[in-house]
């Protein structure tokens, strides 16, 4: 390199009091109060805001001490004018810095290769750095790459880009830096120079205020149609008036449906619109499964805005909006809206469940003072009257009975109560039957209109039922009976002796017994004649009735369901899960207690009839022997 003089590089005069360096006015301005700058800005800013406010501070001084270079020494070579940066730049007191590897490719008047690798000693924005902040990840020398892009681009005429390998504030011995062509560094270069595209502070407290006072109308929007739809809540309206307000605001169509994708009401499409598109948001709805909060889903003729209403933690519905394929949802508003739609709904379910209840007991207890006989059939019928139900006609009364498996104390009172409600609801939606449901220890009774359930036999309704709430409960056995038809609802009380005893021969296996079944057995038992019967059942059954256990209860069960079958083993062994030669040794022990042939059609008779007549009699006592 030619002879420079460092005076060349650096002139520092006095004129008239003020300080001039390379003849442009200079202050002394102490590295602590860099420091002190430093520490406010950061802590007031963020680093990430003024990386690219000290990269830019750096990079106008390089540019300056460039320029200089440039027209005071053009008779250097470039590698030579580069070469000076980090001399002038410790001239300076910034940082003692030397150059370790360098390359420069010009191809004409273009720089097609550029590198430049070196260290910083005693980097003045490290140490105040560390002083203020200690040890911080990552590098901090923010000014000093900023000089050394700025310098080497007023040099080259090129865009560069210099950043820190290792940087002592990050607790390294000494700062190594880096320098190429910008088009080398790509993507590292790209995010560092986002930072610059910020918007200045003003700009953003400007924009922040606009976003501000904007959620302030839209919650404000939010707050005042939220109102308007408790107001007609207050007042008593329905549904459908509080969807004609929302639908009045913002001109989107509506729809609510329940938890089987049964819509209630809808507003903003006419039926038909609705018919030609229902299908496919029912099948939509299914495909996509319950969600816990307001999604966006698109579907073939549009998108849909969707949220599930809660009522006690149980989804027992969902509101959405429909778009057209021109209409942009405005998902911060409408989701808002449609939340709170969400809430006036759960509050009309709770209203509806809860009128429904009290219906429910008030015709519980009706069914109640029926049975005990308390009002005359004049009574009755005015007083049916009033929850739209005519008694004058003939009628029904069911026992349904259940039991929990898997017994629980907690758990089998929200059973009970699970299934009054879905025998409720199954009548009262799925039927559209206006029935008296009354509710016992482990059973519930049923009283049910002959005129309700012309079209359909009494035992179709009643097996339809038990499958729906075998489908709903799990771990449940249902048991029915169903009483005869009774014209006069003054004997409703007979009626319910009847199903008591019908149920009693229920099973898994046929879980429905009409009392028309029992023949002139379900006639004979009742409380005056029960000895009487017991005696016939004594006679009939001989030891096996004697001190019974769970041995000689399997010998009549056996018994019972080889009878039933018309002795036919294979059916017999089946049912039982018995192998044949275990079922022929129950029947050769049966046959010697009983000493009577069990193929003689009359003796198979009379033990049948004592079998059932067992059964109801003695209901309480083989519940006993199966629970112990």
């Amino acid at each position: 390199m030619k002879s420079i003089k460092l005076n060349d590089l650096l002139t520092i005069r006095q004129e008239n009091e003020l300080w001039f360096a390379n003849n442009e006015r200079s202050v002394f301005v102490s590295t602590r109060a860099f420091g002190a700058m430093q520490r406010d800005l950061i802590e007031n800013m963020g680093i990430n805001r003024l990386k690219a406010f000290f990269f830019k501070y750096g990079f106008q001084l390089g540019l300056e001490d460039a320029e200089d270079v440039v027209e005071n020494n053009q008779s250097l070579s470039l590698m030579e004018q580069i070469e000076l940066g980090p001399i002038i730049h410790a001239l300076k007191g910034y940082t003692k810095s030397r150059i370790t590897e360098k390359e420069l490719k010009v191809e004409g008047n273009k720089v097609t290769s550029f590198y430049l690798k070196g260290v910083w000693e005693n980097s003045y924005e490290a140490e105040q750095h560390l002083k203020n902040f200690g040890n911080r990840q990552g590098p901090v020398c923010y000014t000093l790459t900023g000089y050394a892009t700025g310098y080497i681009k007023a040099i080259l005429g090129e865009d560069v880009f210099f950043k820190e390998l290792q940087c002592q504030g990050d607790g390294a011995p000494c700062c190594v830096w880096e320098g190429r062509l910008l088009s080398e560094w790509k993507q590292e270069a790209a995010e560092f120079f986002s930072y610059s595209k910020e918007l200045p502070i003003l700009k953003e407290l400007e924009q922040t205020n606009e976003k501000l006072i904007m959620e302030r109308n839209n919650l404000a929007f939010v707050s005042k149609t939220y109102n308007d739809l408790t107001n007609e809540l207050i007042k008593g309206n329905n549904i459908d008036s509080i969807l004609h307000i929302l639908y009045k605001q913002n001109q989107l169509p509506i729809v609510i449906e329940d938890s089987r994708q049964h819509v209630i009401a809808y507003k903003g499409i006419t039926p038909q619109e609705f018919i030609s598109i229902g299908s496919e948001l029912s099948e939509f709805s299914v495909g996509r499964g319950c969600h816990t909060k307001v999604k966006i889903f698109t579907f073939k003729n549009g998108i849909s805005l969707k949220t599930p209403i809660y009522l006690l933690g149980q989804i027992v519905g969902h509101c959405y909006f429909i778009y057209d394929k021109e209409r942009i949802p405005n998902y911060e508003i409408d989701s808002m809206i449609l939340d709170r739609l969400a809430s006036i709904c759960s509050l009309l379910f709770l209203k509806e469940k809860t009128e429904i209840e009290s219906m429910e007991q008030v015709k519980g207890h009706f069914l109640e003072e029926i049975i005990s006989g308390k009002y005359t059939k004049q009574e009755i019928t005015r007083k049916a009257d009033f929850i739209q139900l005519d008694l004058s006609d003939a009628f029904y009364v069911v026992t349904l009975n259940y039991k929990f498996l898997n017994a629980n104390a907690e758990k089998e009172f929200t059973l009970y109560k699970k299934t009054f409600e879905m025998v409720s609801t199954y009548f009262r939606e799925e039927k559209n039957l206006n029935i008296l449901i009354g509710q016992q220890p482990e059973s519930l009774i049923l009283l049910i209109t002959e005129k309700q359930v012309h079209q359909q036999h009494i035992e179709k309704v009643i097996k339809t039922l038990i499958a729906y709430l075998k489908k709903h409960i799990k771990n449940a056995l249902f048991l029915a009976g169903i009483s005869s038809k009774n014209s006069n609802i003054v004997e409703a009380r007979g009626a319910l002796d009847e199903v008591r005893s019908a149920v009693r021969l229920s099973s898994r296996d046929q879980p429905i017994t009409l009392f028309s079944d029992l023949g002139v057995l379900g006639i004979l038992i009742n409380n005056e004649n029960e000895q009487a019967i017991k005696k016939i059942i004594r006679e009939q059954l001989g030891v096996l009735y004697e001190n019974i256990d769970d041995n000689k209860l399997d010998l009549l069960e056996t018994l019972y369901h080889f009878l039933e079958q018309g002795g036919n083993l294979d059916q017999t062994a089946d049912h039982l899960a018995l192998s044949k030669s275990g079922l022929r040794y129950r029947l050769n022990k049966i046959t010697t207690i009983l000493d009577c042939d069990l193929r003689n059609p009359q003796k198979q008779f009379q033990l049948m009839m004592a079998l059932k007549a067992f059964k109801i009699v003695e209901h309480d006592r083989i519940k006993q022997l199966q629970i112990e």
